[in-house]
């Protein structure tokens, strides 16, 4: 069997020769090249340094305990020596001589009376006698102050609310000039609350122009009254006042 070339399959030669040196030094560079791989890529382990390290215990001195005394018991502590106290000397008695006959007998000093002790302050003063507060449940027949009366039924027993809707009226009240003797009456009723519920002018009790008994309703109208007292049972109160203007 020929090929092509005209040489025959298996038929040794030059080339055969060749190729197999060829491969000889092929496999010779693979087997340094496989050892030289091996040689640098090995992974290396890494140890870690390492301490010897000594344990040190106590010394045989200081765990010894205390040797006990000779009797078996703690020693005691030493006990300073107390001196002993001292005893004082009685004084020797002086012994009177007997008395001479005819010798004058010796007096006896006359005792000393103590002295009174001064009397002493008393530590605590007596507290200011302070005066007492106004009664409130006293009968008021009126409150008057200045150019303001204030009037009420005579049941009602409380105559400081009387002076406090006295001290709001005259807080308004703004006579109009050149009124002199003159009175206007004003009638109001109040509420359990403080306000006004009803207002109106007592003509037959009141003298002067029409202006002034005017200005003495407004003067009711513009006040603000506290509520009634607690005690008072009635839900509403009537008063009278009486503005004025003095000649």
């Amino acid at each position: 069997m020929k090929l092509l070339s005209g040489k025959r399959v298996g038929q040794s030669g030059r080339e055969l020769a060749e190729a197999a040196v060829f491969s000889f030094f092929l496999h010779v560079i693979i087997l340094l090249a496989a050892t030289f791989l091996f040689l640098n890529v090995t992974p290396k382990v890494h140890v870690p340094p390492f301490y010897e390290v000594k344990l040190v215990g106590p010394s045989p001195e200081a765990a010894l305990p205390a040797a006990p005394s000779a009797a078996g018991q703690p020693a005691l502590p030493k006990q300073e020596a107390k001196p002993a106290p001292k005893t004082k000397k009685a004084p020797p008695k002086a012994h009177k001589a007997p008395p001479k006959k005819g010798a004058m007998p010796e007096l006896a000093a006359p005792k000393q009376k103590a002295a009174p002790e001064e009397a002493k302050p008393s530590e605590a003063p007596q507290e200011a006698s302070k005066p007492s507060p106004p009664a409130t449940g006293e009968t008021a027949p009126g409150a008057q102050g200045g150019n303001v009366k204030v009037e009420t039924q005579s049941d009602f027993k409380y105559g400081y609310y009387l002076g406090l809707v006295r001290d709001r009226i005259q807080q308004n009240w703004n006579p109009p000039p050149s009124v002199k003797g003159t009175k206007a009456r004003i009638t109001f009723t109040i509420n359990r609350w403080g306000r006004i519920i009803e207002v109106n002018i007592d003509e037959t009790n009141s003298t002067g122009a029409y202006d002034f008994k005017l200005a003495a309703m407004r003067a009711v109208q513009r006040s603000t009254f506290p509520e009634l007292p607690e005690g008072f049972a009635r839900q509403s109160l009537q008063f009278s006042v009486d503005l004025m203007e003095e000649e």
